[in-house]
């Protein structure tokens, strides 16, 4: 099954899209092969109480743009969906301005591998936790994968789904251990797919909204399947290999900007296989079992 991929997005940097009542977008202006666009800020509630999720890197431009967007309102809150360095830092700047309390799931779960370390949140949200954010009744949901402590965000009542880098409509997400897991990833998937007539829009961590998630879900599914099988081909034609050997064979041609995150989500679906028994490693060498 092919991924619906959506990569329209009109949104500029700056500005501000009201996308439902009480919700808001913003778009930090730093692209990349792996932000498309830039981090997609969110503005839940309105007046006396709003939270901002998801801040994004340190940025001055973006920091301006948020304080802006809420001038006559009071930032209360903070909510962190993971710490990815594109999503976290900008915590520290604007909890300096505002005071609003700090929510996530927890700090960076592997440290020393790239996360952002400073981040511990105030407020921890257990998976299934319902809290006030932003005046609104939002269901924190753990989703790991993508990252350790990634959490999506059920806004209550409304069809909308936070669902961050876990799930975007633009591309897949990179999955790189140790903090990446592609077992965790593969049942937060399953684990969204549940929420079959509940969840209708995804708002993404970069990128356009999801309309109709369900389909892209099986598609994302369908995807890391055949990837698998892939996987599998490669290390029966040419026997036992590194990681860095099968990336051009189950790939094919790619950016040279994007190969290391292909290595890095082709070594967490081998060792999903060497947890499910069918593949094993000697040092940096897999072979089929």
């Amino acid at each position: 099954m092919n991924i619906p991929f959506r990569r329209e997005d009109a949104l500029v940097s700056g500005e501000v899209e009201t996308i439902a009542p009480g919700v808001r977008r913003l778009l930090c202006d730093n692209p990349s092969a792996f932000t498309f666009r830039g981090t997609n800020t969110y503005l839940i509630g309105t007046g006396s109480s709003v939270a901002v999720l998801d801040p994004g890197p340190v940025n001055e431009a973006h920091l301006a743009a948020i304080l802006d967007a809420t001038r006559g309102e009071t930032i209360t809150q903070i909510v962190v969906s993971h710490t990815h360095r594109d999503h976290s830092p900008g915590v520290a700047p604007l909890k300096e301005i505002t005071g609003a309390t700090t929510y996530g799931y927890g700090p960076h779960a592997t440290p020393g591998v790239g996360g952002d370390e400073s981040f511990v949140p105030e407020i921890r949200l257990a998976d299934g936790q319902t809290a006030e954010i932003g005046g609104r009744a939002v269901t924190s949901l753990f989703t790991p994968g993508h990252c350790g402590n990634h959490l999506c965000f059920a806004l209550d009542g409304t069809g909308i789904l936070f669902s961050a880098d876990h799930v975007m409509a633009w591309s897949t997400s990179v999955v790189s251990p140790p903090d990446g897991s592609m077992r965790a990833y593969m049942d937060s998937i399953a684990k969204l797919r549940a929420r079959e007539g509940i969840d209708t829009l995804y708002l993404p961590g970069h990128g356009p909204s999801l309309p109709d998630p369900m389909p892209f879900l099986d598609g994302l599914s369908a995807h890391r399947q055949k990837r698998e099988e892939r996987i599998v081909a490669a290390l029966r034609d040419r026997g036992p290999s590194t990681v860095e050997a099968l990336v051009g064979p189950v790939y094919g041609p790619l950016d040279p900007k994007l190969v290391a995150a292909a290595g890095r989500s082709m070594l967490a679906q081998l060792l999903m296989l060497e947890e499910e028994g069918a593949a094993a490693r000697d040092g940096e060498v897999w072979k089929l079992n």
